[in-house]
């Protein structure tokens, strides 16, 4: 056969396949890059750009984003803009000029607005400590830590916050001694072996030891020398160097984790697979969102905020869900180090600013749905209270939290100046200050205002479960307690272990108790103190004892005495509870009682199989509520728990299926967008030519 005949034939072939549906309308095509690139950078096939450590920019990541923050002209070195130690003046005003640093975030609604006003703790501050070189020019100010009276420095205080502003000291206010809040002594980096590698500062902590090096966060060793490879995802998957939590790639290879390969261009535009979900990864910038310190140290984060990291370590290597193909997925998530930036205590706010209006100005799938199917984390305290004052382009996108509350009635935004402010509704519906339930002091305005916060829709929003160590999967007296036995038709039973004691504990709480904060908990933890404390009703010395409820303040064998309890107390805290988690591990019926707040995976597990829930209109009844319950009820509700203890962790090697539940619901989201939101897309035609 010719060769024009065989074009004919496979011209005729694609043809009729287009016609039936079955030739894809995507086809891979990998953009390239500067040749240097690599050295520095990855080269990110789908954009066509150059990823730069945090601090590098350029087609070669040579050119310095906050060029007076390194220490060193070396090209390998990053920037370092804590406060920990003095900087160069330029880097406190380069820092405080970077796009989206400190946003213009306007909540309206009353009290503090629970974030901080700036991404990084320096240019939060209304007075720092620094230097300027009167003998270089702006171009070459550097942070490389000179003697406190070289001659060619003067002293200045940096106001960065409001506004900036720089105050010139006269010498005889100049420093003799700089002291770092581990109480060590400042020194010129020269005076450091190594000079630290430009990793870390110097200090003096003892005469006789000398100067020390003090290294910044993902470096160790005496001489900052070691780059620690456990701070990037999957390690890098074994073709790439973590880099301040930053995988530098082999060659072809990009993204999180080294995990990238490949790049896919549309003939159809925007086409979700509507069959079978697909997850799509952004790879962002590490100059719009990294790894960071907290003030020059290394981020000291409880295991219990890291969910979204676990998560994104198992998402990443999951390609039965996730795809490099945006054009066919139907979720998109966002990868934000969120904790990173907010800790336990400040809310996510400005960090989603900075990211969202990246995203406005360079995705199309954002853009098509303005956020609708894009996700974004928060595992703080709070989450993302007070949504109903968030500004639009933060509202839209779905939001996965461990803080459930949501408020009883739905709130909107005015369309114009004219009506009602945001979260009216809401405001109607507030109870007065004073009493409010049996058994329970007074609530002031604080925590009924803290109450009534939108926190999370229920609609729209995940609620998944916190971190818990690998000592709470491990243990071993759960098993010594309970046989779990599968049945034939597949069910399981709970049964003792006939030589060990059964659980001789009731009802188990221990944890903090903030007196006359009803803020705390919702009121629950206070009057469950009052109920069971001295003085209280079912204390030893009460009118109605009960020594077998076990209510105390925390104590170091807190897994152990879950494990010797029927059920478990799981509260709030300031924000979301760590104690749903923990009891079910331990196999323990959780007793809920959190007014007006979506637990963990509530919307694809069985909760009425594994716990019990109460209001707190019913707390001062829970003896009562509790000694209803016969042991048949009880060894249902203990199967349950045995059941669906696994939805609870993490630990995938240990039969952990958080991750495939947290999955599992935000499909659910999704689905809700098409059937309930889908009519709100209005600029999805722009993506389908």
């Amino acid at each position: 056969m010719g060769a024009l005949s065989f074009t004919k034939l496979a011209a005729a072939a694609v043809l009729v396949a287009l016609c039936y549906g079955q030739a894809s309308p995507f086809r891979e095509e990998t953009k390239t890059c500067h040749p240097d690139c690599p050295k520095h950078g990855n080269c990110n096939g789908e954009t066509g750009q150059c990823d730069c450590p945090f601090g590098l920019t350029g087609p070669t990541c040579t050119e310095r984003l906050l060029p007076a923050c390194h220490p060193s002209t070396n090209d390998t070195t990053t920037p370092f803009y804590g406060f920990e130690y003095p900087k160069n003046c330029a880097c406190y005003r380069q820092l405080r000029a970077l796009p989206g640093v400190c946003p213009d975030l306007m909540f309206p609604g009353p009290g503090r607005q629970d974030f901080g006003p700036c991404l990084y703790e320096a240019a939060s501050q209304k007075t720092l400590l620094c230097y300027h070189y009167t003998d270089r020019p702006e171009a070459e100010q550097l942070s490389d830590s000179p003697p406190l009276d070289h001659p060619g420095i003067d002293w200045r205080n940096s106001k960065p916050w409001p506004s900036m502003e720089e105050v010139i000291l006269p010498r005889d206010q100049w420093p003799k001694e700089v002291k770092t809040s581990d109480g060590g002594v400042w020194r010129p980096l020269k005076d450091c072996p190594d000079n630290c590698n430009f990793r870390g500062w110097c200090e003096l902590w003892r005469v006789d030891l000398g100067p020390t090096c003090n290294c910044h966060g993902y470096y160790e060793g005496q001489r900052c020398q070691r780059a620690e490879p456990y701070h990037c995802y999957r390690n890098c998957s074994g073709v790439g160097q973590c880099v301040r939590g930053w995988c530098h790639c082999q060659p072809g290879y990009w993204g999180h984790g080294c995990t990238r390969r490949k790049a896919y261009v549309s003939s159809a535009g925007w086409l979700p697979n509507h069959a079978n979900m697909k997850v799509y990864v952004y790879d962002l910038p590490e100059n719009v969102v990294h790894r960071r310190e907290v003030n020059d140290r290394w981020s000291s984060i409880d295991v219990i905020y890291l969910a979204e990291i676990v998560f994104m370590e198992q998402l990443l290597s999951d390609w039965s869900v996730r795809t490099e193909n945006p054009w066919e997925a139907s979720i998109f998530v966002i990868p934000t180090y969120t904790y990173w930036y907010t800790g336990n205590g400040n809310g996510p706010y400005p960090i989603f600013d900075r990211v969202s209006h990246y995203l406005q100005q360079t995705s199309p799938f954002w853009n098509a749905t303005r956020g609708r199917n894009h996700v974004l984390f928060a595992t703080n305290d709070l989450g993302v209270c007070k949504l109903e004052w968030a500004p639009p382009l933060l509202q839209h996108s779905i939001k996965v939290v461990h803080y459930g509350l949501s408020t009883r009635r739905p709130y909107g935004r005015p369309s114009n100046n004219s009506a009602p402010h945001a979260g009216s509704l809401a405001d109607e519906a507030m109870p007065l200050p004073g009493h409010r339930f049996p058994g329970m002091a007074n609530f002031s305005a604080v925590a009924i205002e803290m109450e009534h916060r939108s926190c999370y829709r229920p609609e729209k929003d995940v609620v998944f479960p916190n971190f818990l160590e690998q000592r709470w999967v491990l243990s071993t007296k759960y098993k010594r307690n309970s046989l779990v036995s599968s049945l034939p038709d597949g069910s399981r039973i709970v049964t003792r272990q006939p030589d060990d004691p059964v659980r001789n504990i009731t009802f188990y709480f221990t944890g903090s108790n903030r007196v006359g904060e009803m803020e705390y908990s919702l009121g629950v933890r206070q009057t469950i103190y009052e109920m069971f404390g001295p003085g209280g009703k079912h204390h030893a010395n009460g009118s109605h004892p009960r020594p077998d409820y076990l209510v105390a303040h925390a104590t170091h064998s807190a897994v152990e005495d879950l494990q010797r309890a029927k059920f478990c107390l799981a509260p709030s805290g300031l924000g979301w509870g760590v104690r749903l988690a923990g009891a079910m591990l331990a196999g323990c019926v959780p007793v809920i009682i959190q007014d007006h707040v979506y637990q963990a995976l509530w919307d694809v597990l069985p909760y009425d199989d594994f716990s019990i829930r109460m209001s707190r209109h019913d707390l001062h009844r829970i003896v009562e509520i509790l000694d209803l319950v016969t042991p048949e009820e009880l060894l249902r509700l203990q199967e349950g728990v045995a059941k669906w203890r696994s939805a609870f962790h993490w630990h995938y090697d240990l039969g952990g299926l958080a991750y495939n539940f947290t999955v599992l619901s935000l499909k659910q989201k999704v689905l809700h967008l098409r059937s309930q939101d889908y009519r709100r897309l209005r600029h999805v035609h722009r993506l389908r030519s």
